[in-house]
């Protein structure tokens, strides 16, 4: 499957800006713009040159009743730097090598490998 399609948020927009920068998707683009009630994402899903997805796993960590939060000092490589951690921080979405650059925690809402 190369593309996917999602009902818009701007959460799910800032989430996408993170994986495309960080590779884990080739691109994505918000179609029907002027209806703001019909408004999707579509994804534009990356391979590696032996067509294997480049997105093996995604974990919510977060749910609306758990929820995980970490301090900058405690925010950790995920799979040894192979993954990401997605964070809601008072910056905005950010992943966890931002949270460390920044020096902020927040609220960890997934994990991507």
């Amino acid at each position: 499957k190369e593309n996917v399609n999602m009902p818009y948020s701007g959460l799910k927009e800032n989430i996408c800006e993170i994986l495309k920068r960080e590779g884990f998707i080739e691109d994505y683009s918000i179609e029907n713009a002027d209806a703001v009630s019909t408004k999707n994402i579509n994804i534009k899903l990356a391979y590696h040159e032996s067509k294997k997805p480049t997105v093996i796993d995604i974990k919510t960590t977060s749910t609306p009743v758990i929820r995980f939060y970490k301090k900058a000092k405690d925010i950790r490589a995920y799979k040894n730097g192979l993954g990401i951690e997605i964070f809601s921080t008072s910056s905005g979405i950010l992943s966890d090598v931002e949270c460390k650059e920044k020096k902020v925690g927040g609220l960890s809402l997934l994990k991507v490998f």
